[in-house]
């Protein structure tokens, strides 16, 4: 799991659930994971033992709130604006871990940013003495980087107050204050040699070794002596990354100057103002009357939904790596379904500069011939596959032209879907009229949204319905009417042959003409307007999805008999999916229910996995980007229901 990130578009930090740092991506968000682990570690002098951090008790959270002398006691910290620090409850993007040892008598707590337009990362080590006598120890931070994703050909070095890691055109420079007093660079996990924190490990002492290359890893260590019972130390650590030496060079420089550890409250001010856009909404005035948890998710949802964005409009399905080692492959690439998902929550979240830059990359990485291919890397190149060829799923061609029209309705702004029509909105609605199985005027066959089997599937032609009639609507409002004419008549056809995929005798949506399951994704015939959301055939269906898909811990399956990573196990957005069918038809108890469900099932940190499992456990990748964004659209979804009741009454 990933409980913690920290990201400004160009660079994104993911820390385990065991405090230790696993991802640094750089310089795309999900593209070029240089790091094996970073991992800190103390070593008491008095009792001659060395423990890693990681295997103490752990508290890991965001920090939501902060004291009153927070920002004015960090060393170094230019105070110039702290009266315009606001106390009390901040969905902020700091990061707050602690660590605790009894046997130990020690307390560290641990703050984590990532400068929100700069490309470094802060680490702030508070460490408490909470034994009866005074200690002396020293507290060590090991590196084991993947420059480049593989460790040959890397290099360390140690120059005055600066560690720096290089391989190529990435480079990671490490300093501190108050500054190290002990380093070691050398060879590691390689022809069995472990690393240089074998030397602390045995005596707490460093071999000082100023550079090495290869196969490598480094070690600093800050002493702290004569720590009194109750008495806390701090040790500032920033890590400083670019393309160049003098880049990251230049960076340490001026953070020295202003006063380094300014990040948290440039880090503070920065979400505050990200969050204080959504809060503007009207709908959003009833948000404090949610539970605080409710509450507490839908920000983290908004600021985990960004994280995983890319400056160039990319949008990852998750930065979690470690799902690598169920497969051979990571979650870490942008699927345009995913990616429209996210256009869609922002937009509703008036974030429109943000779905502005996803359709413009969904226009550059669209076919010649119109359609979107399985899934990219955050550089725009086609991904890794298991789809045969033509290697198409419809519904990812049809999501971005419904995410696009979507844009229309939330901001009505003509320049954007002007700006698209030729790159984007036309050649994809081209495509999909000629997609059309003229036997059955459903879309041809291709995979379904879980990529798991081909066919003609409801959820597929309720998207690509969606998509042409979007594209129609777009066509009609700049003046195009041959087009507005194609595409509405095709979207008709889709919708008419979509409604035959209603079984009587069942009494729900089948998957698709030859699958009669019952599947959540069904959703999408009331969604995306086939149907109304009280039509009898859509309640009838929503009814059998929430008596048959329902788990034992109260969240929703994907369909009857699901094996992956476990057997029918809970999904956030399916869940969601229900909650929203409740809000539409008026349910508003009953879909608050599942919202809350949904921000139960949260890591401590407000971080919502892919799956939840019918004994609570977390399944598949944490986080999931698109759990994130379906829990935004819910809750708004939730909040204007319960605003217009009030209109009403």
């Amino acid at each position: 799991m990933r409980p913690l990130l920290f990201g400004n578009g160009r660079l994104l930090i993911c820390e385990d659930e065991l405090g230790i740092i696993r991802d640094i991506y750089y310089p795309y968000v999900g593209l070029e994971n240089h790091c094996n682990m970073i991992r800190v570690g103390i070593y008491d002098a008095n009792l001659r033992v060395f423990s890693w951090l990681d295997r103490w008790g752990i508290q890991q959270r965001y920090k939501s709130s902060f004291e009153k002398n927070f920002f004015e006691t960090l060393e170094d910290l230019k105070t110039d604006d702290r009266k315009n620090m606001e106390i009390g409850f901040c969905a902020s993007n700091i990061g707050e871990t602690i660590f605790e040892n009894q046997s130990l008598g020690l307390r560290v707590r641990v703050l984590d940013a990532v400068h929100p337009s700069s490309n470094y990362f802060y680490r702030l080590f508070d460490v408490m003495n909470i034994s009866p006598s005074s200690r002396d120890i020293s507290l060590f931070s090991n590196q084991n980087y993947n420059i480049l994703e593989n460790k040959i050909g890397e290099t360390a070095f140690v120059d005055g107050d600066m560690l720096i890691h290089y391989k190529r055109d990435r480079y990671f420079l490490h300093s501190s204050y108050p500054q190290f007093d002990q380093y070691a660079v050398g060879v590691a996990e390689w022809k069995g040699m472990q690393g240089t924190w074998k030397d602390m490990e045995e005596d707490g002492m460093l071999s000082c070794n100023a550079v090495a290359h290869g196969s490598i890893d480094s070690t600093i260590s800050w002493r702290i002596s004569g720590i009194r019972p109750g008495e806390s130390r701090r040790i500032h650590m920033w890590i400083v990354v670019g393309r160049g030496h003098r880049q990251v060079v230049d960076i340490h420089r001026k953070m020295k100057e202003n006063g380094p550890a300014n990040v948290y409250r440039i880090s503070f001010n920065f979400w505050k103002a990200f969050i204080e856009h959504v809060d503007a909404l009207p709908e959003c005035r009833n948000l404090r009357e949610l539970p605080e948890k409710v509450q507490d998710a839908f920000y983290r949802s908004l600021m985990a939904t960004v994280a995983h964005m890319d400056v160039n409009g990319s949008i990852i399905a998750s930065c979690d790596s470690e799902i690598k080692q169920f497969g051979a492959d990571l979650y870490t690439y942008c699927w345009p379904r995913d990616a429209s998902w996210a256009c869609i929550a922002l937009d509703r979240a008036r974030y429109h500069h943000l779905s502005k830059e996803i359709i413009d990359f969904l226009s550059k990485i669209i076919t010649v011939d119109g359609y979107f291919l399985h899934k990219y890397t955050p550089a725009g190149d086609f991904g890794s596959t298991w789809h045969p060829v033509p290697m198409i799923q419809l519904d990812e061609t049809g999501l971005p032209l419904y995410a696009l029209y979507h844009n229309w309705l939330m901001s009505k702004d003509v320049w954007i879907i002007g700006r698209y029509f030729s790159s984007l909105v036309r050649p994809a609605a081209e495509f999909l009229v000629g997609s059309i199985d003229r036997t059955t005027n459903l879309p041809a066959e291709s995979f379904d949204l879980w990529e798991e089997r081909r066919g003609s599937h409801a959820y597929t032609a309720a998207v690509v319905h969606a998509g042409l009639r979007g594209a129609s609507e777009i066509a009609r409002i700049l003046g195009n009417e041959k087009f507005h004419s194609r595409w509405s008549q095709a979207a008709e056809l889709i919708r008419h042959a979509a409604l035959d995929l209603y079984d009587d005798s069942i009494m729900h949506f089948s998957r698709s003409p030859s699958d009669s399951t019952l599947d959540a994704s069904v959703f999408s015939i009331w969604y995306f307007e086939l149907l109304p959301a009280n039509d009898p055939r859509v309640v009838n269906t929503m009814r059998a999805i929430e008596r048959e898909l329902t788990r034992p811990s109260g969240g929703v399956a994907r369909y009857m008999h699901d094996s992956y990573h476990g057997y029918m196990n809970s999904w956030i957005i399916c869940t969601l999916w229900l909650a929203q069918w409740h809000i539409a038809v008026g349910s508003l108890d009953r879909a608050l229910e599942l919202i809350k469900w949904c921000s139960d099932h949260t890591f401590s940190t407000g971080l919502m996995p892919e799956q939840v499992s019918d004994d609570n456990t977390f399944r598949s990748v944490l986080p999931l980007m698109w759990s994130h964004c379906t829990f935004v659209l819910a809750v708004l979804e939730y909040l204007r229901a319960v605003s217009d009741n009030q209109r009403k009454e």
